[in-house]
């Protein structure tokens, strides 16, 4: 028997720009899901994820970016959403890690990702 993976979402940037993707990937998953979002008031996240119909399982209100990290590791998240690179840079090995891709972080003339120094490196 395989074990479904627990999944992690972003809420700003993730869920909010892609609803139609997340809420029928959030109702078939059987496995966990866990929202993770940089806010500070639960009722307005929670208010605001169900306002998009997504199935989670818990909601995890993080205050700097390396706390998703953290959150990820302790529940044992096997893949994850986010639109930041500043999240994705400290993302446990072996965690599979899926971008979507947002007006802020992918510019549609040049055709190009938008990435700082810090977050990436050109090659």
């Amino acid at each position: 028997m395989q074990i479904v993976p627990a999944i992690g979402l972003d809420l700003d940037g993730c869920i909010d720009e892609a609803p139609d993707f997340f809420r029928p990937l959030s109702l078939l998953w059987s496995g966990r899901i866990h929202v993770i979002t940089f806010r500070h008031d639960y009722d307005k996240a929670k208010s605001y994820i169900e306002s998009f119909g997504i199935r989670y399982d818990e909601i995890n209100l993080v205050h700097r970016f390396e706390d998703k990290a953290v959150v990820i590791e302790e529940k044992g998240i096997g893949i994850y959403f986010d639109d930041q690179y500043e999240i994705l840079m400290h993302i446990p090995e072996g965690v599979t890690v899926l971008k979507i891709r947002i007006g802020g972080n992918f510019d549609e003339d040049t055709k190009q990702w938008l990435y700082s120094a810090t977050t990436g490196r050109q090659i």
